[in-house]
């Protein structure tokens, strides 16, 4: 009986043995149960933008040949997932973007992906330079309903420094003990629903910009909940997939009407062609 398991690891780096690699890797090397590791590196994939003609969304097979397919497969066909990515100017580089904008494929595989330990980290360089890319990670993984296990970022520039060092590498066994364990880790900031660190400040509350919940913070600095916000995951899927085909419908049908509104706008302007 073969109890194998799979780990898909999603480089997000087009680097070669760079930190997200080489950390993956280290990962893999510490984990008890049985596996092999599978990777995946993002920027190496073709995938092309969004043409939001929502044909996804009616049932209909998407018309972008790309690589879309082979990394949710590989999703589907792993038992849990590593992402690590570097920071790029504040943010996940454009190729994890890219796969981002084409979440409405997420909504058929969802159900299959739901509850997968996943393990996210994000790269950065210049002190108190991560950005959003944590944030742009956690969207990823909810999309996916996975079963967050810890969302971290790590300061490391130079290829393979978070290997090089004895902190970097006993994080990577710390992270290792949790993958398939009933535990996680959070740092205990952000949002105390979902973990986003990126808030909406209003008169009367923070509101988090992932799951939309409500929360304050005590004097003493404790997160206070006030409104429970929906954090993405099948239920939340299966709700804004029915939305979205509404108003696709609500489209069709008033098309025509919706048409003689927009076609005054059409020769408005100039392009700049290439």
């Amino acid at each position: 009986m073969n109890n194998e398991k799979t780990i898909l690891g999603l480089i997000g780096s087009p680097r070669k043995l760079g930190n997200c690699e080489v950390f993956i890797k280290e990962i893999s090397k510490n984990i008890k149960d049985r596996h092999k590791l599978e990777l995946l590196r993002l920027p190496s994939l073709r995938i092309k933008p969004c043409r939001a003609c929502y044909r996804c969304i009616m049932g209909e097979s998407c018309p972008q040949d790309d690589d879309m397919k082979l990394l949710l497969e590989s999703l589907v066909k792993a038992d849990a997932i590593i992402v690590a990515s570097p920071v790029y100017f504040l943010s996940v580089p454009s190729s994890f973007k890219r796969i981002l904008d084409r979440g409405f494929l997420f909504y058929d595989y969802v159900e299959k992906t739901e509850k997968k330990p996943c393990i996210l980290i994000s790269f950065y360089g210049l002190k108190e330079g991560i950005g959003v890319a944590p944030q742009a990670l956690l969207l990823f993984a909810y999309l996916l309903g996975l079963d967050i296990k810890a969302n971290l970022s790590l300061r490391a520039a130079l290829p393979g420094e978070i290997v090089s060092k004895k902190s970097g590498k006993k994080i990577a066994k710390d992270l290792a003990s949790l993958i398939f364990s009933d535990r996680s880790f959070t740092n205990g900031t952000g949002c105390p629903f979902c973990g986003c660190e990126i808030v909406r400040i209003q008169e009367d509350a923070l509101v988090c910009t992932l799951c939309h919940g409500h929360f304050n913070i005590s004097e003493d600095g404790r997160r206070v909940k006030i409104k429970e916000g929906e954090i993405p995951g099948s239920r939340h899927i299966r709700m804004h997939k029915k939305w979205l085909k509404r108003k696709k419908l609500a489209f069709v049908e008033k098309k025509n009407e919706i048409m003689k509104t927009l076609l005054y706008y059409e020769d408005i302007g100039e392009w700049i062609r290439s």
